[in-house]
C-alpha cells in the first residue's frame, strides 16, 4: 500500500487546491486524493470509475465533486461537516435521471419512508456484495425491511431458483420498467407468466378468478405451507370459496376422495381452449 502523504504536504497541496477551487467549482479528484488516496483509487478501479473514464476523462476527474458537492469549504475547514459525506439521491439521479419517475410509480413506499440509494447500493468506493452494486443479496437486503415476506421463504413450499429461494429482483423491478404488472403480479398472470408460460393464454375459456384478481387469488407468491403454494390447504376448500353451489351434488360426492381433488377432473384449471368447465385442455 502506498504511504499516505504527510500532513504538512497535504496542507500545502490543499492550500493550492483551495485557490484553484475558487475558480473551478468542480475540483479535480487529484485534490481529493491528497487525503483520500485509497478511496479515490478504489473508486477509479470500480465500476462507476471505469464507466466514467470510458465516457470521458473529465467526467472521472470531476467525479468527487459530482457526488459530494462543491469542495471549497471542505478544503479550508477539513471537517466531515463541510462536505456531503453521504451523497443525496439527487447526486445519483444526475446520472440516472430515468430512475426517479419510475421509482415513484413502482415503489412509492420507498420514497415515503426515506429509503435512499445508498441504503441499498454501494457508493462505488467498495466492491458490491451482489449485483447490481448492492450492499447485500436481495433476499437479505429486502428482507431487512420486509421481514414478513422474508419469513414466508422459510415455509415448505417456496419459489426457488435451483436450490435457493428466488431473488426478489426475479419478480420485482424496484426501479421501474419491466413488464406491466411487474410490481404487483396482479392482472391476468402479471409477471408470473414470464416463467409459467404454459399458463399465459389467452384462452377461449379463461378462468375468471385469474382474469379478475390474477394468480394471487389462488397462490401465495413468496412461500406457503400448502402444496403448489395455494392459499388454502386443500384444493377443494379453495375451489368452494367461489364454487359453493357445485351442480349435481349427487354426482359430486365430497365424501369420496376423488371428488375432493377438483383438479383431477378439471385439469385445465388455468384456462381451456376446448371446454368451458376446464375438463380438457
Amino acid at each position: 500500500m502506498r504511504r499516505r502523504f504527510s500532513t504538512l504536504l497535504g496542507f500545502l497541496i490543499l492550500a493550492g487546491a483551495a485557490a484553484v477551487a475558487a475558480q473551478d467549482e468542480e475540483t479535480s479528484r487529484e485534490f481529493c486524493a491528497a487525503c483520500h488516496d485509497e478511496a479515490v483509487e478504489a473508486f477509479t478501479a470500480g465500476v462507476h470509475g471505469k464507466l466514467m473514464a470510458a465516457r470521458s476523462q473529465e467526467m472521472l476527474d470531476r467525479s468527487c465533486a459530482s457526488c459530494h458537492g462543491p469542495v471549497e469549504t471542505h478544503l479550508e475547514e477539513l471537517t466531515a461537516e463541510s462536505i456531503n459525506r453521504w451523497p443525496a439521491p439527487a447526486a445519483c439521479l444526475d446520472c440516472h435521471p430515468d430512475r426517479a419517475g419510475a421509482m415513484r410509480k413502482a415503489t412509492p413506499g420507498h420514497e415515503r419512508n426515506g429509503v435512499a440509494c445508498l441504503d441499498c447500493h454501494v457508493s462505488g468506493h467498495a466492491a458490491p456484495a451482489a449485483e447490481p452494486l448492492l450492499v447485500a443479496d436481495t433476499r437479505r437486503l429486502c428482507g431487512d425491511c420486509h421481514g414478513d415476506v422474508r419469513a414466508t421463504f422459510a415455509r415448505p413450499f417456496v419459489h426457488r431458483e435451483g436450490s435457493e429461494a428466488a431473488g426478489c429482483e426475479s419478480c420485482h423491478a424496484v426501479h421501474g420498467g419491466g413488464d406491466a404488472g411487474r410490481f404487483t403480479m396482479l392482472g391476468n398472470g402479471g409477471v408470473c407468466v414470464s416463467c409459467h408460460t404454459d399458463k399465459a393464454g389467452p384462452f377461449i375459456f379463461p378462468h375468471a378468478a385469474r382474469e379478475v384478481d390474477g394468480c394471487l387469488d389462488c397462490h401465495e407468491p413468496h412461500g406457503s405451507s400448502n402444496p403448489r403454494q395455494l392459499v388454502r390447504r386443500t384444493v377443494l376448500s379453495l375451489c368452494l370459496e367461489c364454487h359453493a353451489n357445485v351442480p349435481d351434488r349427487s354426482f359430486h360426492d365430497f365424501t369420496q376422495a376423488r371428488f375432493r381433488a377438483c383438479h383431477s377432473c378439471h385439469r385445465a384449471i388455468h384456462g381451456s381452449n376446448s371446454d368451458p368447465t376446464f375438463l380438457d385442455e
